[in-house]
């Protein structure tokens, strides 16, 4: 399916249909005993966070707890091919991140590729660089990440489906602080472009 920095994910037959493999890679170029603590931190974090990941997603078959992790396959279609044409989606992505975002689990890599759509349910994929956190600024960054992929991606919509999102988004518990460290996080950013 794909190679990214940290992993290869490959479909692998099962009984009863399909199943992710996720394997961290060995980074030859880190000392044996650093590279070997990182992929089996990783893996046992992601692991972890599907386990008890609040929103649709895939659900953890196996993992070994050191670099392989076996999830569900989602046959859905990725939300970066949906948006253009339905900005309205942002408004349920935004309540699936307030969900995770009151259980203390940061995304880490929210875009629309990492999204899926089956049926009429929306799915988080890749918690590869996920973690859980009660910081304000965690969740900040989050949305950031976010509203920048789709301002690049979906530049089209990317304006209504960051207001759908954020109308979603204004269900966390948490909603307020966030949102108010987000104008602090994208201040920062506009200040680093003047330089």
């Amino acid at each position: 399916m794909g190679s990214g920095a940290e992993a290869t994910v490959y479909l692998e037959k099962a009984p009863g249909g399909r199943q992710v493999v996720k394997d961290r890679v060995r980074k030859t170029y880190r000392l044996p005993q650093l590279d070997d603590e990182l992929r089996k931190t990783r893996t046992r974090r992601e692991a972890r966070i599907l386990e008890k990941l609040p929103v649709p997603g895939p659900k953890l078959i196996r993992t070994d707890g050191k670099e392989r992790i076996v999830m569900e396959f989602i046959d859905g279609t990725q939300v970066k091919a949906l948006l253009d044409k339905d900005p309205g989606i942002g408004r349920a992505i935004g309540d699936h991140l307030a969900r995770m975002h009151d259980a203390d689990i940061i995304h880490g890599d929210l875009t629309t590729s990492n999204m899926l759509v089956k049926g009429n349910v929306l799915y988080f994929i890749d918690f590869g660089l996920s973690f859980t956190s009660k910081e304000p600024e965690h969740k900040a960054v989050d949305i950031h990440l976010f509203r920048q992929a789709l301002e690049s991606k979906h530049y089209r919509v990317h304006e209504e489906a960051y207001q759908e999102f954020l109308a979603g988004y204004k269900e966390s518990k948490h909603a307020g602080e966030v949102l108010a460290r987000l104008a602090m996080v994208e201040r920062r950013g506009r200040n680093k472009a003047k330089y």
